[in-house]
């Protein structure tokens, strides 16, 4: 009797789901069909259409990616005049389907090829096409899940039919058992992954495997909204992220649809999480997203869709692109929970309404300010060049400051050298910043009536040697590194024992030299010409070390630390609380060494709020403030080691503000090491200093350069600054640790004026000493 039910049940969903779908709608096996008939057609057709006189060709077929459990590919076409090669053109990406289930997107992209394809069937709208192929370049993608898509189709394995119209996922083996586990109907499929939160960004707050859908009224979708055992686990994300880095677009459209309802026909875009932190860009942002909605009909004919800054963070697509590539994309949901219409012309007339919406992005991105769908030319776009030599400079930082955050990674220059951002009318600060280059900064008045074109020359930064003289350990055979590290980047270099030379630009500059049990050097260096640098490594002195097999001898002031798996973490929670001001201090004693120098090395894992929340380290009880700060994201097992300029207390803590949480604080490993104590033989003869003084500054009135000699009782933190008549710091010297004794430093003033500075030395953050003297030029 089991056997004939499972067999009716089989011989029920064959007659049920071969003749489900309307066959308007285009299967895997058609859009594949299609694209290269296509790519037939026009794909090396240097005259496509008497419409388009001289347009060379005008549509690239190209491989995008393959699916993650049956390495199906999936395509993305590329329309523009002479489409054949990427050209300084802005980028725009359309994304037909992520969602298995949500057709209607596959049928909106694959007209949107076609129309553009054969504008004599579309005479309305042959100008606008014609302007956007000369404008732009229009790339459709129109699904990157086709396995999913598969399935909602159905399709025969062996000799069993596989149908599912309500399947949302891939096909990944979630449980592992080597078969393809759905249930037909919504939700409770055990495989798959939702590729809508499969992504790196707040990928942590989506679901887990098997995890219960705690969704609107009686709609529930079990297990539909799983993130993936890892941030870009699916081969189809792999595709779709190289492919946007790669591709660097301007605006997206990416389609979707809402079965519950409860989303259905809205324009949904980054972000206003907690109703409290808008995207930084979120003024523009919005601002194209509500004429985008207002622009799409409903169904029901009573107005535009509506549009909604988005508020949760689970790994989606729209946030991921605008974050980590500049990207504005906007996550249309089309149609009503009737979202796969069996009515054609209810599926044409969707289709036709979601063309609106479309066009006037595509519009957005060159300023086409004809017609009903005119759009507004704000935006500034230029070039960057080398002001000596012409050439562009590729990855060049440009940021508008007014819309900048430290959640959004560095807007660059792509290799045309182009940058282009979107903007409202109005007065904007534009900095732009290269490796090796002064930095540029200046106001852009931003207007609806056309782009505003500044192509921006950036001076060249003068290049010094920076020779340094290293001594370490006979003995000692490990590799040597330094870290060079800019505002832009870090370097890193092999160092030999002896003799140094790098070349470097003019800049400041901290400098970190390590090696393999040797006690690590940091240095602020202000490199403004030739310099000669005397650095001795010594050997490593492991004088504490801490690895949180437990915690008794650390004294918890607040909050919720404790012990996961050997690891010191600061909540039990997911995430940490709001509002937090968590403190947890060490509480035996030490036993440092008097005048030692110290770095705290960790091996931990933060991740915060950006610039609003933080770790913080404090050493010395007397401060007021926290000795050193760690922000921002890296989920990742790292070392880092921090110089400690007095050492009376170890604590630990973080702080967070009222809204948006992350994981705050993992540590694994926690050690104080110090270096021996040792006594140079300058000092020997006469004696260790008592007090900290300025000795001498010689010559002076001086030029070109004068000699700055000073003294300290005892090993620490130095800087020496330069400061003109009216207070204003106008440079620093040197910052970096001094042993106890007699030091020298060469100061070589440039493009300063004759006249009175002020030479002023601090010693361990706290006590001063200043001397004027005069240049003489």
């Amino acid at each position: 009797m089991k056997f004939f039910i499972c067999i009716l049940i089989l011989f029920s969903t064959v007659l049920i789901g071969q003749n489900r779908l309307n066959e308007r709608y285009h299967t895997y096996e058609e859009i594949r069909d299609s694209l290269f008939s296509w790519d037939e057609q026009f794909g090396q057709n240097i005259e496509p259409n008497q419409l388009y006189p001289g347009s060379g060709i005008i549509y690239h077929l190209e491989e995008i990616g393959v699916s993650s459990n049956e390495e199906l590919p999936f395509w993305g076409v590329r329309l523009s005049f002479n489409a054949d090669h990427k050209q300084d053109k802005p980028r725009i990406l359309f994304l037909g389907q992520c969602h298995a289930e949500e057709i209607l997107g596959v049928e909106i992209t694959m007209e949107l090829i076609s129309m553009f394809l054969n504008p004599e069937d579309y005479q309305d709208w042959y100008y606008n096409m014609a302007a956007l192929l000369y404008s732009s370049e229009i790339w459709i993608v129109p699904t990157h899940n086709p396995e999913g898509l598969r399935v909602v189709h159905g399709y025969e394995e062996h000799g069993h039919w596989i149908q599912d119209e309500s399947f949302r996922k891939n096909k990944t083996d979630v449980n592992l058992n080597g078969i393809f586990d759905y249930v037909v109907g919504v939700g409770n499929d055990s495989d798959g992954v939702d590729l809508n939160r499969n992504y790196d960004f707040n990928w942590i707050f989506g679901d887990g495997p098997f995890e219960y859908d705690n969704g609107i009224g009686a709609y529930q979708s079990h297990f539909d909204y799983y993130k993936g055992h890892e941030p870009f686990s699916e081969l189809e994300l792999q595709g779709i992220r190289d492919f946007a880095f790669r591709e660097d677009f301007l605006l997206s459209i990416s389609y979707h649809s809402s079965r519950s309802g409860s989303v259905a026909e809205k324009v949904i875009y980054s972000w206003l999480w907690e109703d409290d932190k808008p995207a930084p860009d979120l003024s523009v942002i919005a601002e194209i997203g509500n004429e985008i909605a207002d622009k799409i009909m409903r169904e029901d004919g009573g107005g535009g869709y509506l549009p909604v800054a988005h508020g949760t963070k689970k790994g989606n697509a729209h946030d991921w692109f605008y974050s980590q590539t500049g990207t504005f994309q906007y996550l249309i949901e089309v149609g009503t929970q009737n979202m796969q219409p069996n009515n054609i012309d209810l599926i044409q007339g969707t289709i036709d309404r979601n063309l609106n919406g479309a066009f006037y992005l595509m519009n957005r991105a060159i300023g086409y300010n004809s017609g009903d769908l005119a759009a507004p030319s704000n935006q500034v776009s230029g070039i960057i060049t080398d002001s000596e030599t012409g050439h562009i400079i590729e990855n060049a930082e440009v940021k508008i400051l007014e819309m900048d955050g430290g959640m959004l990674e560095p807007r660059l220059t792509d290799e045309f050298g182009r940058y282009r951002r979107l903007l409202s009318n109005g007065l904007y600060t534009l900095q732009v910043m290269a490796e090796g280059y002064f930095s540029y900064e200046s106001s852009v008045n931003s207007s609806s009536g056309t782009i505003t074109y500044k192509n921006i020359e950036l001076s060249p930064r003068p290049s010094y040697s920076l020779d340094i003289n290293l001594n370490v350990p006979s003995y000692h055979q490990a590799e040597i590194f330094i870290d060079i590290i800019t505002e832009l980047k870090t370097y890193t270099f092999s160092l030999n024992n002896g003799f140094n030379s790098l070349n470097l630009f003019s800049d400041s500059y901290e400098l970190k030299i390590y090696s393999e049990g040797l006690f690590t050097q940091f240095l602020e260096y202000n490199l403004s010409q030739n310099s000669t640098y005397n650095l001795t490594l010594n050997s490593e002195e492991i004088i504490f070390e801490e690895d949180f097999s437990s915690i008794e001898n650390w004294n918890i002031l607040s909050g919720d630390w404790n012990l996961e798996n050997g690891k010191l973490v600061s909540q039990t929670n997911l995430t940490y609380d709001e509002g937090a001001f968590w403190q947890i201090q060490y509480n035996s004693e030490l036993n440092i060494p008097e005048d030692s120098q110290l770095n705290l090395v960790l091996d931990f894992k933060k991740e915060f709020e950006w610039e609003y929340d933080y770790a913080f380290f404090d050493f010395d009880d007397s401060n007021d403030g926290s000795e050193y700060i760690l922000q921002n994201h890296n989920w990742n097992q790292h070392q880092l080691e921090i110089p400690i300029n007095n050492l009376n207390q170890l604590l630990i803590g973080i702080f967070a503000d009222s809204t948006v949480q992350y994981r705050g604080l993992e540590i694994d490993n926690l050690k104080l090491v110090s270096q021996p104590i040792t006594i140079e033989s300058n000092n020997i003869n006469q004696g260790l200093p008592k007090e900290f003084k300025i000795k001498k500054i010689f010559p002076n009135p001086f030029n070109p350069s004068t000699l700055i000699s000073y003294q300290i009782p005892k090993s620490g933190k130095i800087k020496v600054d330069v400061f003109n008549i009216s207070g204003q710091k106008i440079q620093s010297i040197f910052s970096g640790y001094n042993k106890v004794g007699n030091h020298e430093i060469y100061w070589y003033p440039e493009n300063l004026s004759s006249g009175f500075y002020f030479i002023k030395i601090i010693y361990n953050n706290k006590v001063s000493k200043t001397q004027k003297v005069m240049l003489l030029k």
